[in-house]
């Protein structure tokens, strides 16, 4: 892929000095040209190895773009101009609260992408690869048709980050689009891994990596939970994910404070709920895909990042924050 760069009108003049970043390095996300280092590898859209969305929407609650890219089918990428791009920030700041994790039931974020790029309409603003490198595919300013809820209003107060795990997909009995004869992770001298296809081993940011998942349940491996009415199994992510989400987490809430370092949790019976949430328009901080779509209003049911996704850790590491 072409590298990609930034209208200049697309960053304030004290961001100017993001297009000459030395991409190697880069460790920033970006909100409206605004970056935040969150001290981890981020590779950015208009990097030459950086994926961009294909199909970038404006948010309705937005005023700074033209209006005609709101819920439009995808153009080509110089129709995405952020106009005034400080008052599109601050406009941005107040009406977006939630940052929805998913699960992409993909090989790699490679893989991910290549979905994305075939389909008419889906996007996501983050990648979360399985080495812990985390993708941006454009500023967090436009919309991405990830997680419409079930008011159908979720894209417009969201952000998004699909996190490279096969779910169910693992499983070769539960596999549906990914066939295969035998369970995709497998015990080797004590230890569950990934076999990965070389196609998107190769594609990984961490030469030789071994996909391995963070926690293990008892000797099957993978978890199993009910969510939204489905039992899910699923091996975990790995410790690589969870650390780069974490520094994530913290600066996406520091570019979008309304974005609060919390997570679904139910004071009564002290666990996380995995089911779809009474107030999930309401809920201001990170939350699954399944705490907002349980499928109503002819929005399909959803169950990511699913059974296995480390909910405790997560509350834990904002707490000590």
């Amino acid at each position: 892929m072409p590298p990609l760069y930034l209208a200049s009108n697309e960053l304030p003049r004290h961001n100017q000095v993001l297009a000459q970043f030395p991409y190697d390095m880069n460790q920033n996300i970006i909100a409206c040209g605004h970056k935040k280092d969150i001290g981890t590898r981020v590779v950015l859209w208009h990097e030459g190895d950086g994926f961009n969305c294909p199909n970038k929407r404006g948010r309705s609650n937005c005023s700074h773009h033209d209006s005609k890219l709101n819920d439009a089918p995808s153009r080509k990428d110089s129709a995405y101009k952020i106009l005034k791009p400080e008052s599109a920030y601050r406009e941005l700041v107040q009406h977006v609260h939630q940052f929805v994790l998913h699960y992409d039931g993909c090989y790699s974020s490679h893989h991910c992408h290549q979905l994305m790029a075939k389909s008419p309409f889906k996007g996501s603003h983050f990648y979360l690869d399985l080495d812990g490198t985390l993708y941006q595919t454009c500023d967090l300013y436009w919309k991405t048709n990830t997680a419409p809820a079930d008011d159908r209003q979720g894209n417009e107060r969201a952000i998004h980050v699909e996190i490279a795990n096969l779910a169910w997909e693992a499983l070769a009995c539960e596999s549906e689009w990914l066939p295969t004869p035998r369970d995709k992770y497998q015990k080797k001298r004590g230890q569950w891994l990934l076999e990965l296809p070389d196609a998107y081993r190769k594609k990984l940011q961490t030469t030789d990596f071994k996909v391995t998942p963070s926690r293990a349940y008892g000797e099957r491996g993978y978890f199993s939970r009910k969510i939204n009415g489905r039992v899910v199994r699923m091996w975990d992510f790995t410790e690589e994910q969870y650390q780069a989400l974490t520094k994530l987490c913290i600066g996406v809430n520091h570019l979008l404070p309304k974005i609060k370092l919390q997570v679904p949790f139910d004071k009564k019976t002290g666990r996380h709920p995995l089911d779809r949430l009474k107030n999930y328009s309401k809920f201001s901080g990170i939350l699954g895909h399944a705490h907002v779509q349980k499928g109503e209003n002819g929005v399909e049911c959803k169950y990511d990042p699913g059974s296995a996704f480390n909910w405790a850790r997560l509350k834990k590491a904002f707490h000590r924050r």
